[in-house]
């Protein structure tokens, strides 16, 4: 599978680039349509509008894979992840997850533990032990990884600050925690989450030569 060809974005690229072999179809996928639920919600000016494009993918995660739509090269990608006996359902609840995000702000405590827990489990239980399997601080550190990149990407400083100090709740609640081999695309994505509580804000660019010696480290010695 090509990164250019999933329009993976750099950050994605580089932890990809530490997945086993066997793992990285499904890792690329998940990178994939969670960025395309990210635009979707990005590009969204009415409520409806949004609605109606995250209703399409549910559908698609949904249907028989003989009757969904051909040309779409993440669909295409998707058939062949269910073909190798891919389970689809967690793809199904990190979209409930992202389907919160067209309530109106602010949010209650409530909304924000639904939108952690179902984007969390989803993403996290996509290319690992399924969600119903993650362990407990697993889980913790799913929703504290969901509640921060909700923090980085949004403009509501009210919203923003509320979302950081939950997701700093949760890495605590899950600090005793390690992934196998398999999961060191997750483990980079936490160590980034807790570099940031530990920093006490949010950093404003993930790119930097600093930022990637930590997950080059992290990603060849899970340290």
């Amino acid at each position: 599978m090509s990164d250019a060809f999933l329009q993976l974005d750099p950050l994605h690229r580089l932890v990809l680039a530490y997945a086993k072999p066997k793992d990285k179809d499904r890792f690329a996928v998940l990178f994939a349509i969670d960025s395309r639920f990210a635009d979707i919600i990005r590009a969204t000016s009415e409520i409806l509008i949004g609605q109606i494009k995250l209703t399409w993918w549910r559908d698609i995660l949904t249907m028989p894979p003989e009757k969904r739509p051909v040309g779409e090269p993440l669909v295409e990608q998707i058939n062949m992840l269910q073909a190798q006996g891919t389970d689809l359902r967690p793809l199904m609840q990190l979209l409930e997850g992202w389907e919160m995000l067209l309530e109106d702000f602010p949010w209650d405590d409530r909304q924000f533990e639904q939108y952690a827990t179902d984007r969390g489990a989803g993403f996290f239980g996509f290319c690992g032990e399924d969600a119903e399997k993650l362990t407990s601080a697993q889980r913790e550190l799913s929703m504290s990884w969901a509640l921060w990149d909700f923090a980085r990407h949004c403009s509501d400083p009210e919203m923003r600050g509320l979302a950081f100090e939950k997701s700093a709740k949760h890495l605590a609640s899950g600090q005793d925690w390690s992934f196998d081999r398999n999961g060191r695309p997750y483990s980079i994505l936490c160590k980034l989450v807790a570099r940031d509580v530990e920093n006490g804000e949010l950093t404003p660019d993930l790119l930097t030569p600093a930022v990637a010696r930590k997950i080059v480290w992290h990603g060849l010695t899970g340290l």
